[in-house]
């Protein structure tokens, strides 16, 4: 396959469900290791274990330095270098508009899909400097390419980590570390449901519907296809891939 992972190791944040799940399994089926992560230990030990040799399960709350620090140390502890992080650890947030959001609901949101971002790509550093190079993916969304009403904090946090990812891009770049990011359009998952039932609560098929509608291939991307974007640029196959955001979206955006 021209996208094989084969020998890669590869840690993923928000690992236990969604477009992290999806994107640790593809990449284990394509040789390579990965250390899963996620808040909770439980269920990324118990997927770990369901893959095999070439996968650990580890908690990580990523708005805490040591806790990336460890994912690192973990997989060159079991595996011995790293060559890729796909940092998709995300919260969608409360849903309402602009002047009713709390403080604590905008640091919330920062904390993870910020400042999670910027202790991966810190914690992930030294290790990618050492294997001489490697690809940093960073989960966006459309959001982060356009605005949407009653998402202020979500919508701005991630446009942030595509201006952060465009830095990181420019001065990573000559040192063979090559930063993306994947922009999700509406995925069928847990964080939509969430999304729509605080739209209008008890109408999320509603709001579901006029999401759908503006959606040229009339129906929300699954975790399986931005898994497969994920994994086209960890791997060697978008060695020519740096500094852009890519969209899985059915034509959202267009």
């Amino acid at each position: 396959m021209m996208n094989s992972m084969e020998g890669k190791v590869i840690a993923v944040t928000g690992g236990a469900g969604g477009i992290g799940e999806a994107t640790a399994r593809m990449a284990y089926g394509q040789g390579a290791s990965v250390v899963i992560t996620d808040r909770e230990a439980s269920p990324v030990e118990t997927m770990a274990k369901s893959l095999g040799d070439r996968a650990v399960g580890l908690a990580v709350d990523v708005t805490q330095r040591q806790d990336n620090e460890r994912m690192v140390t973990a997989a060159l502890e079991h595996f011995g270098r790293l060559d890729g992080v796909f940092l998709n650890a995300g919260i969608e947030g409360e849903v309402g508009p602009f002047e009713s959001r709390s403080d604590a609901a905008w640091e919330k949101v920062f904390a993870v899909n910020i400042h999670g971002v910027r202790l991966g790509v810190e914690a992930a550093l030294p290790a990618l400097r050492k294997t001489g190079g490697g690809s940093i993916v960073i989960t966006s969304s459309v959001a982060g390419l356009r605005g949407a009403s009653g998402l202020s904090p979500y919508v701005s946090s991630k446009h942030a980590v595509v201006g952060m990812m465009r830095c990181l891009a420019a001065e990573l770049g000559p040192e063979g570390i090559r930063v993306n990011t994947l922009n999700p359009g509406p995925v069928d998952n847990r964080m939509m449901r969430s999304i729509e039932d605080q739209a209008n609560p008890g109408h999320g098929k509603e709001v579901q519907a006029s999401f759908t509608a503006r959606i040229p291939l009339g129906r929300y991307v699954t975790n399986e296809e931005c898994a497969a974007m994920a994994v086209f640029l960890l791997s060697d196959a978008a060695s020519g891939c740096n500094g852009d955001t890519y969209l899985v979206d059915g034509g959202y955006c267009a």
